[in-house]
């Protein structure tokens, strides 16, 4: 009998060591799963927290921006990508208090002569590769470069009515490609500290409703050319002018364009041509250009063609080498160049209210040194603009040429 007690002593020993490894090993357990769950915790908002942008908005990693490097170029200085990526933020000197009628356009158009047409006007399917965005990017930084410190340098890259009135998956569809990315790739490289890029594309989108391109020519409306102006004014930081402020206000039906020849002269453009609208600066309509053979004219900022076919030509005489303008209603020795092709055309009058002096050389003629007009003329800000048809290697190099 007492040898049975000590056997039972003994077991019941045994039972609470067991028990105790037990309750040791299954405190074991949960420590180790409660570590697993904070670290795979952690781990997540990590992971989320690489998907927030500097705004505190979620981005799906698929939309993430990346930079892109940019090799070096041996005939020109080589475009920098900047660590920041392409913003999509729209003009604040317009608020955006209401939302604005959708005018894009959601179907593929149909071919007409060399071009294509939808809902009565005509697009040319239009949209160089990365490469060229590169070679164009390049150009703006060599100007940049070799402009004085104390000289702004503004970027406009304009989006043709394909670019502007079309959706992106039309325009993928037709060509592969969409403006409103190689804008934006394009001014992912150039260095900001060359220039400033001004973000016209969205403006001018937002305002697709409206009669901003022409139907039966390649160029915008100055309707269409306002909206730029908004950007760069945004660009600045200064207020742009409402449209409403210019005093004279000119309207030129009868316009048939370039696109009307390449579409073979169709009739539904005959039947309903385009208007030229014109808003002439309050400051003053008056300039001086020199033409092809060397001969200076007066002329008119904005020429009157009442009575006559309208024409884009009424803006600064069209595509003449050199303009100057000069506002007597502004005394502070203010002055501004417009390097441009056609599209500055009907933007160039926007400029003339804002500065003492505008000059305007169209870089296909004119053959003057820039760097030494820019320190003659005490120039302090100089715009280059292009449209997205007119940014290819040979103008470029043209543009360049203008800076010995």
């Amino acid at each position: 009998m007492e040898q049975d007690d000590r056997y039972v002593v003994r077991k019941k020993k045994k039972n609470k060591s067991t028990i105790a490894v037990i309750v040791i090993f299954t405190i074991l357990c949960l420590s180790a799963l409660v570590l697993i769950i904070i670290l795979a915790t952690d781990l997540f908002k990590a992971k989320e927290n690489d998907n927030v942008n500097a705004s505190g908005e979620y981005v799906a990693q698929s939309e993430q921006p990346t930079e892109k490097a940019t090799e070096k170029k041996t005939e020109m200085p080589s475009t920098k990508a900047t660590t920041e990526a392409p913003t999509t933020e729209e003009p604040t000197t317009e608020k955006q208090t209401e939302a604005l009628p959708d005018g894009t356009k959601y179907e593929v158009p149909v071919a007409c002569g060399d071009l294509y047409v939808l809902d009565g006007q005509l697009f040319n399917p239009c949209c160089a590769g990365h490469g060229t965005g590169d070679y164009y990017a390049g150009m703006v930084n060599y100007v940049g470069e070799k402009l004085p410190d104390n000289v702004q340098l503004y970027n406009v890259v304009a989006p043709t009515a394909f670019g502007a009135c079309l959706s992106v998956d039309v325009q993928e569809e037709m060509i592969g490609n969409n403006q409103p990315e190689l804008i934006d790739y394009i001014y992912s490289q150039i260095d900001p500290k060359n220039a400033i890029t001004v973000k016209a594309y969205q403006n001018i989108t937002r305002h697709n409703a409206e009669y901003i391109y022409f139907n039966s020519d390649h160029h915008w409306t100055q309707t269409g050319a306002y909206y730029a102006y908004q950007a760069w004014c945004d660009a600045k930081g200064i207020e742009a002018h409402t449209l409403d402020y210019f005093k004279t206000k000119h309207e030129f039906p009868g316009y048939l364009g370039y696109f009307y020849g390449l579409a073979g002269k169709p009739s539904f453009l005959s039947e309903n041509p385009d208007t030229v609208v014109a808003y002439v600066p309050n400051g003053t309509n008056d300039m001086v250009f020199t033409d092809r053979d060397g001969n200076k004219i007066a002329w008119d900022v904005v020429r009157d063609y009442s009575g006559r076919d309208g024409s884009y030509v009424c803006f600064i005489a069209g595509d003449q080498p050199f303009v100057e303008i000069e506002n007597p209603a502004i005394n502070d020795g203010s002055a501004c160049l417009l390097i441009k092709e056609s599209y500055g055309n009907a933007f160039a009058p926007f400029l003339v209210d804002h500065y003492q002096h505008v000059y305007v050389a169209d870089y296909r003629y004119y053959e003057g040194n820039v760097s030494k007009l820019v320190a003659d003329k005490n120039i302090q800000d100089v715009i280059i603009m292009n449209n997205l048809e007119a940014i290819g290697g040979k103008r470029c190099d043209m543009i360049m040429a203008m800076f010995p």
